[in-house]
């Protein structure tokens, strides 16, 4: 009789984690979502970020930093889901942006320079997409 108790106390005990366990992992998800947003990551010689604007804006504001980089923008895809760019850079260097729609009216933007990617390059071009957005520089 005891041995059937310690069991069902064992199972309650496991299952009391795993139920844990799901909250845990979505606050933790949630927490990184919140500090995501602001914050640069780079990654294979594309770097992203997240703006908290809905994609419309972030698309308006990604057009005018190319114009501030003098960017000669070869095409221009908008979607409300899933947005590109391409451009050139003068004098021959190739550039691809990529705009992504997530929940929560949050927009992802993945930009490229070149072949390997140019990191200076990549945030300078999110720095201007924040002041066209009116948001502070991080």
């Amino acid at each position: 009789m005891r041995q059937k108790i310690r069991g069902y106390k064992l199972g309650l005990l496991l299952l009391a984690l795993l139920l844990t366990a799901g909250c845990l992992e979505t606050a933790l998800i949630g927490a990184g979502m919140t500090a995501g947003v602001g914050g640069y990551k780079w990654v294979e010689g594309t770097m992203e970020k997240d703006y908290p604007r809905p994609i419309q804006d972030t698309w308006n504001a990604a057009l005018a930093a190319c114009r501030d980089l003098q960017l000669k923008i070869t095409t221009q895809e908008y979607n409300p889901l899933d947005s590109h760019i391409e451009a050139i850079q003068p004098p021959d260097t190739s550039v691809k942006i990529q705009l992504v729609a997530r929940p929560n009216q949050i927009t992802t933007v993945k930009v490229r320079f070149g072949l390997t990617g140019n990191q200076d390059a990549s945030a300078y071009f999110n720095r201007r997409i924040m002041v066209h957005l009116g948001l502070p520089q991080t």
